[in-house]
């Protein structure tokens, strides 16, 4: 069995937990998450894409390593841009929230039979949360990953429409429910490096402190 990091296997974990059965893996890298997935279940149709030729001849490599070059379909392609009708669930993993967002509206119709979405962001997950919901989906699972000094949110969307509040969309209607150890130290971090923020802003930024006072005074009412 290949290794992988916590944080890919959590997304693995994401796909194998539910019903997918074609997948695209957009920015593959390397494939390891996608040799993972087929190693687990050689029932998942897989296309593992990236827009950069050298992770794909990396991939190739890992591919033949693994004997599933024949088994799980390599693509060069702008995000989902070479998406197949049939793929009912969308991987995106280790990329910024902007560049996440961008690829997913680039065409909306390319999405139009998408079930589910798999994703492992960067960064401003709360903008994530709001923009991907508004494509039609709703957030079904969420689980927060502490490795290597670094907290990562992935999340899965499926098909729907749900209202959240605010409070939800900034920490996330699952981990809300939930609340586990995790959900503390992370979003403690999070309160000490907007308090961090908040010292260095000059006093006549007014509206900026006040809003940033308002969202610390969020973070330590959920984490006290």
């Amino acid at each position: 069995m290949i290794n992988i990091n916590n944080r890919l296997k959590t997304v693995a974990s994401f796909v194998l937990e539910s019903d997918a059965k074609f997948i695209i893996d957009v920015g593959c890298d390397h494939a390891l998450l996608d040799i993972y997935l087929f190693q687990c279940s050689d029932k998942l149709k897989i296309v593992a894409s990236d827009i950069n030729e050298g992770p794909l001849l990396k991939a190739e490599e890992n591919l033949l390593k693994y004997s599933c070059f024949n088994k799980i379909k390599l693509e060069k392609a702008d995000g989902i841009s070479n998406i197949n009708d049939n793929t009912d669930t969308i991987i995106i993993s280790g990329m910024g929230m902007e560049n996440i967002i961008k690829i997913l509206t680039q065409d909306k119709s390319n999405i139009s039979n998408v079930k589910r979405l798999i994703i492992s962001s960067n960064n401003k997950y709360e903008i994530l949360r709001f923009k991907i919901c508004n494509l039609g989906f709703y957030i079904n699972k969420e689980k927060i990953i502490y490795e290597d000094g670094k907290y990562y949110i992935i999340i899965e969307f499926i098909k729907g429409n749900s209202k959240y509040t605010k409070k939800e969309f900034y920490f996330g209607p699952c981990l809300l429910k939930n609340k586990d150890k995790l959900f503390y130290e992370y979003y403690l971090e999070m309160k000490n490096i907007k308090e961090q923020i908040l010292n260095s802003i000059p006093i006549v930024y007014k509206e900026k402190r006040k809003l940033l006072i308002k969202e610390i005074k969020m973070l330590i009412l959920e984490t006290s």
